[in-house]
């Protein structure tokens, strides 16, 4: 028994996020995952406001009064951000999966591109909603 003890204390310790440094294939990735859970979460405001379009005239006029206020907006733009930014980094995924852009280099460059059409898409979504 003492042997299993002395195995378990000789393993290696799991990395924590403090380990690494920062990378942008890394934030990518976290961006990736980041994006999809706020798309995911957006999925029921997406049906209240299908709901409220589709059901009365009332109620279509209430959901663009409500898309034209501050909290719509920023949930518009919200979604909007993410949805881009998760369309462009997932192309980018299916083109690393399909072989290309696999060099260390290449990888670093096309996250870097990745991030910065999400952020030149959200400020061109936050000009036209604003």
């Amino acid at each position: 028994m003492p042997a299993v003890k002395r195995l378990r204390k000789s393993r290696p310790v799991s990395p924590r996020l403090s380990v690494y440094r920062w990378q942008w294939p890394m934030l990518a990735s976290l961006g990736h995952r980041a994006s999809g859970m706020t798309l995911a979460l957006f999925v029921p405001v997406y049906l209240y406001l299908l709901t409220g379009l589709t059901a009365s005239p009332d109620d279509f006029v209430r959901m663009i009064d409500w898309m034209h206020s501050l909290s719509g907006r920023l949930i518009l733009w919200l979604a909007g951000t993410a949805l881009i930014y998760h369309l462009t980094n997932g192309v980018r995924f299916i083109l690393l999966d399909a072989g290309w852009f696999e060099a260390r280099e290449s990888m670093r460059f096309t996250a870097r591109v990745s991030i910065a059409v999400g952020v030149f898409a959200a400020l061109c979504l936050g000009v036209y909603l604003w």
